[in-house]
């Protein structure tokens, strides 16, 4: 059966919530994002462009690639769904925990998943010890997750290029939320992109643009035969003309509304690491625009039941229990009333 498990989830079961279980830009839509839609809208008459041409063009420009290295679709999920329905791996590798999607697509083809471990013990970084299972397998894919979701935590360009080195298959790393991430460059595995042609790079509008309901993803790899079997293994037009012309209108001398948002969400974020700390809380990530941490169980229904807030319950991740949560940041007001709460929660001893 099928059990939809979600950050964003909860606002659709109560409209009064504050939800701070999605990770999405805080500074939302940019400036004059609606006049760009009204504009869409006399050209949504017409089937939008299935090669999404001058979005790649833009998403070149702003990756510094090659925009035959570029495939687009209806959000990133739809395109790991797509690479595993094209590849149709007998033997995978992910990590524990991480983004759920990689396992479910994985298991839609019956492949054999088999899970590296992230020990708390390592504040659940991924260590080079995962290199002599990649030598001694053979995996048809691996999945990373950088940072990875939910934990926050960063994966080195050394340990990526020994995994890129000794991998005799694809490696499918999933960038999402590295543009939180002051200096990405020395993260993001761009650079190794015309070396391996088995590496896939994966990226969302839904994150940093604010753009999570129209469903704009993209991946980019120098393996032309795989940008061609992308379009085949899904329908057309997965990217909408709304979609398109909001991708490249996001992209458009963005620099300043990044920047704004990465000093937005750090002081924010770090208000809210402060307040955990004090009711002894361990942050283990906060590398993006979220914060892993460890607290006490049934501190999110305490939220959810006398605050009216909502974060996210980890204890569906594998390897994760129900003390582990995860907290988006958002606008300052709703940040404040997140730390009010929990001072209450202290002064009235419920954490001591």
């Amino acid at each position: 059966m099928y059990n939809y498990e979600h950050g964003g989830n909860a606002i659709f079961k109560n409209k009064n919530i504050l939800d701070f279980s999605a990770n999405i830009n805080p500074l939302g839509l940019r400036e004059n994002s609606f006049h760009i839609l009204k504009e869409a809208l006399s050209k949504s008459i017409f089937y939008p462009d299935n090669f999404s041409t001058e979005l790649r063009k833009s998403i070149s420009n702003y990756e510094n690639v090659d925009k035959d290295y570029i495939f687009c679709s209806n959000g990133a999920s739809d395109i790991i769904f797509r690479f595993v329905n094209y590849i149709k791996p007998r033997k995978a590798l992910i990590l524990a925990p991480t983004f759920s999607d990689y396992e479910r697509a994985l298991k839609t083809v019956n492949c054999k998943i088999y899970k590296h471990i992230l020990l708390e013990e390592d504040n659940f970084n991924l260590k080079d010890n995962i290199l002599n299972i990649i030598n001694k397998e053979k995996f048809d894919i691996i999945f990373l997750c950088n940072p990875n979701n939910p934990t926050g935590q960063l994966i080195e360009n050394t340990l990526i290029e020994k995994i890129l080195q000794l991998s005799k298959g694809y490696v499918f790393i999933d960038e999402c939320f590295i543009d939180f991430i002051e200096n990405n460059n020395k993260y993001t595995s761009k650079k190794f992109i015309d070396k391996y042609n088995n590496l896939i790079i994966l990226k969302a509008f839904t994150k940093i643009f604010a753009l999570a309901g129209f469903r704009l993803g993209y991946c980019i790899t120098s393996n032309l035969k795989t940008i061609e079997n992308l379009y085949f293994y899904g329908a057309d037009w997965a990217v909408s003309t709304f979609a398109q012309e909001m991708g490249i209108y996001c992209l458009k001398d963005c620099n300043i509304y990044l920047q704004e948002s990465l000093n937005y969400i750090n002081v924010e974020k770090e208000k809210i690491i402060k307040s955990l700390k004090s009711v002894n809380f361990k942050i283990i990530g906060s590398n993006a625009n979220y914060i892993f941490f460890k607290g006490f169980k049934n501190f999110d229904k305490i939220l959810y039941e006398q605050f009216n807030i909502c974060i996210r319950n980890c204890s569906n991740y594998t390897n994760l229990t129900d003390e582990f949560f995860r907290i988006g940041i958002h606008k300052k007001e709703q940040n404040e009333k997140l730390i009010n709460a929990i001072e209450k929660m202290k002064e009235t001893k419920v954490i001591k």
